[in-house]
């Protein structure tokens, strides 16, 4: 016999479509990363274009295309992407402007350990000499997650320590405007310092995994329910 209470149902309305929600939204997650994936790939496989080629309006025909530029690194003014772990390794991400003759283009050099104090900085200076580099377009998904406020280091205001990878911000801080989307390097470029990304950061089955988790939880408590409303009266 069914015995209504209220609380539990409340209780168990409430949560179980959270539940669900949550497993949809890591099988949608796992098949955006598959999709990434697929035009990562896909991408890696092309000849480099040009940086001049490059259309910056046409945001879903330029993520990981590959690229390739002349031009100069500025060694006076770069940036440190903060709180980027490599190897377990604290560090950051070295973002150099580099200037073209299709605009001032922010390049995203890799990785490098952090000094021995917030205070002491790595050491990302880069050749003067006119070079080629070659790289991939990134364009961030999503919104970008910022874990602190943004920060000088040491004496100098360069290299200037930010916490997210923000184009318009940057570009105030060097006080001219960078072209809308950062290149990584590839391997083999001038400049590189250590390579410490990949395209998905959770691979699919990590997202799928999750999916199942929400799926198990919401079971158990429509199981729990079922259970507390059907059971037995106490004689």
């Amino acid at each position: 016999m069914f015995h209504f209470n209220w609380k539990l149902t409340l209780f168990t309305v409430t949560l179980l479509p959270l539940l669900i929600y949550l497993g949809l939204w890591q099988l949608a997650r796992e098949q955006e990363k598959r999709e990434t994936q697929v035009g990562f790939d896909l991408r890696a496989a092309q000849a480099s274009v040009p940086l001049a080629q490059i259309d910056w309006q046409a945001v879903d025909d330029i993520a990981w295309k590959r690229v390739q530029a002349n031009g100069r690194y500025d060694n006076t003014r770069q940036f440190l992407l903060d709180n980027r772990i490599n190897q377990s390794r604290v560090g950051y991400e070295v973002i150099t402007p580099f200037q073209t003759d299709s605009g001032l283009l922010l390049i995203n050099r890799g990785w490098i350990a952090q000094g021995v104090d917030r205070q002491t900085l790595p050491d990302v200076s880069v050749t003067d000499n006119e070079v080629e580099i070659q790289g991939t377009v990134y364009v961030p998904s999503g919104d970008i997650m910022v874990l602190g406020e943004e920060e000088p280091a040491g004496q100098d205001p360069w290299p200037r320590v930010v916490q997210s990878l923000d184009i318009e911000q940057m570009s105030a801080m060097l006080g001219e405007t960078a072209l809308p989307y950062s290149v990584r390097l590839e391997p083999g470029a001038p400049g590189l310092t250590q390579i410490n990304w990949q395209p998905v950061t959770l691979s699919p089955e990590t997202h799928r995994a999750y999916a199942v988790q929400w799926f198990f939880m919401a079971a158990v408590l429509l199981i729990l329910f079922l259970l507390f409303s059907f059971r037995r009266p106490e004689i």
